[in-house]
C-alpha cells in the first residue's frame, strides 16, 4: 500500500473513532413523561410509564438516536389539569426535555399541551381521547389513542347493528373526556341511525352515588347503557345498576379497560363491553404485538394492558422520528417526521398519522366474560 493510501486509511479510522467517541460521549436525548402517578388513576399512569420506558430500552439497544442514548424523567399530574400544566412546565423548562409523552386525562392533556405548543416541543399523548386534543390547531401534539370520534362511533355501530338496541341511554362524566364522548354520540346516533338517546345523564367524575341517574334510565325504558367514563366510575355504575335491577347491556370506551374495574365491580362487570386498540393475546397477536407482550412480561412480570401498548407505540414512533430528524434532534424536524408517519407496524396495529395528528387503526370491541376475564368480542377471530 502506498504511503498516501496508508495515511488516508489511518485518517479515516481516526475520524470514525472520533465520531463514535463523540456519539458515545454526547448528551443523552431526554424524554419527559407526564401522567397520574398517584391518586385514583395511578394504575393507568404506571402502565403509561412502563410502556414508554420499555420502548426507550429497545431504542437504546438498537443504537439510540445516532449513538445518543435516551433517558426519561417523569412527573405526576395527579389527574389534575393545573398540576399537569405545572408538571409539563417543569419538564420543559427545568429538565429541558427534547419531547413529552403523556398524559392520560383529556382535561389535563388539553391544558398541558399549551405549554409544549408555546415552547415548540414535540408532544405525543398515548391515552387522552377527547377529539379536541388534535382539533385546536396545535401542530406540536400527536395522539396514539383512538380518539373518541373513532371509539364512540365503533361502540354505537356495535350496539345498533350487532346488539340491535333501539333505546340507548348515556351516562357521562362532566369533564372534557365525558362531554367529548357525548358530543360525538348524540349527533352520530341521529345522523346515521335517525335515533335519539332515551336518556342522557351527566355526573361528577368523583361521584360516589349514581343511583338517581340509573333510576331515571331504568324508568325511561332503556335497552342499553353507554358509559363514557373511566374504570373507577364504570365499576360504580355497574354495581349500582345491578343493585337497582337495571338489566341491560353496559358498554363504553377504552377508559373502562382495566382489571381494577373487575376487582371493584365483581360479577356486576360481567358482560360489560368497551372499545379498545389492543388485546394481550399472544396466540392471536401480530408478530409485533407478540414480541411486545413477551418483552413486557419479561420486564415487569405481568401482561401489558392497552395503555402500556399505546405508550410503547407512542414512544417508538417518537424515537424513530428522532432518528429521521438527525443526531441533533431538531424539534421541528422531529415534529415533521412524526406527522409523516405512515404504515408503522406497531404493537397496536398498522398506524398512519392523519392530517390532525391522530393515529388511525382498527377498533376492537372487548368484553368481560362470566369468569371475570377480558376477551375479544368483535371482530370475530
Amino acid at each position: 500500500m502506498k504511503a498516501y493510501a496508508r495515511v488516508a486509511v489511518v485518517a479515516g479510522l481516526l475520524l470514525a473513532m472520533i465520531s463514535v467517541g463523540t456519539a458515545m460521549g454526547a448528551a443523552p436525548v431526554k424524554i419527559g413523561i407526564v401522567g397520574p402517578l398517584s391518586g385514583g388513576a395511578a394504575m393507568v399512569g404506571d402502565t403509561l410509564v412502563k410502556g414508554a420506558a420499555l420502548a426507550i430500552k429497545h431504542l437504546n439497544e438498537t443504537g439510540g438516536i445516532h449513538g445518543r442514548q435516551l433517558t426519561y424523567v417523569s412527573e405526576d399530574d395527579e389527574q389534575n389539569p393545573a398540576k399537569s400544566v405545572s408538571a409539563v412546565n417543569r419538564l420543559v423548562f427545568q429538565h429541558k426535555v427534547d419531547a413529552v409523552v403523556g398524559t392520560v386525562n383529556s382535561s389535563c392533556q388539553l391544558a398541558c399541551q399549551e405549554v409544549t405548543q408555546r415552547a415548540q416541543v414535540p408532544h405525543v399523548t398515548p391515552i387522552a381521547s377527547n377529539p379536541k386534543v388534535t382539533r385546536v390547531g396545535n401542530k406540536w401534539v400527536f395522539r396514539l389513542q383512538a380518539s373518541d370520534a373513532q371509539q364512540c362511533t365503533a361502540i354505537i355501530d356495535y350496539a345498533v347493528n350487532v346488539l340491535k338496541l333501539k333505546k340507548l341511554a348515556l351516562m357521562y362524566q362532566s369533564d372534557d373526556y365525558g362531554t367529548g364522548g357525548k358530543d360525538v354520540i348524540v349527533p352520530y346516533l341521529q345522523e346515521k341511525y335517525g335515533m335519539k338517546l332515551i336518556a342522557s345523564e351527566p355526573f361528577n367524575p368523583d361521584a360516589k352515588d349514581m343511583s338517581a341517574q340509573i333510576l331515571k334510565i331504568k324508568n325511561a325504558g332503556a335497552d342499553g347503557l353507554v358509559m363514557w367514563t373511566m374504570y373507577q366510575q364504570g365499576a360504580l355504575i355497574a354495581r349500582q345498576a345491578k343493585q337497582l335491577a337495571l338489566q341491560v347491556p353496559l358498554m363504553g370506551g377504552g377508559g373502562l379497560t382495566n382489571p381494577k374495574l373487575i376487582e371493584l365491580a365483581g360479577d356486576a362487570a360481567y358482560g360489560l363491553l368497551n372499545t379498545q386498540t389492543f388485546f394481550p393475546d399472544p396466540k392471536g397477536a401480530s408478530p409485533e404485538a407478540a414480541a411486545f407482550i413477551g418483552a413486557y412480561q419479561k420486564e415487569y412480570g405481568v401482561l401489558p394492558d392497552s395503555n402500556a401498548a399505546m405508550s410503547y407505540d407512542a414512544m417508538m414512533i417518537l424515537g424513530l422520528s428522532m432518528r429521521k430528524a438527525g443526531a441533533d434532534v431538531n424539534k421541528a424536524k422531529v415534529r415533521d417526521a412524526m406527522a409523516d408517519t405512515k404504515g408503522h407496524r406497531g404493537v397496536t396495529g398498522v398506524i398512519d398519522i392523519d392530517e390532525y395528528g391522530d393515529a388511525n387503526r382498527e377498533i376492537l370491541i372487548i368484553g368481560i366474560d362470566n369468569k371475570g376475564a377480558y376477551e375479544v368480542i368483535w371482530p370475530k377471530r
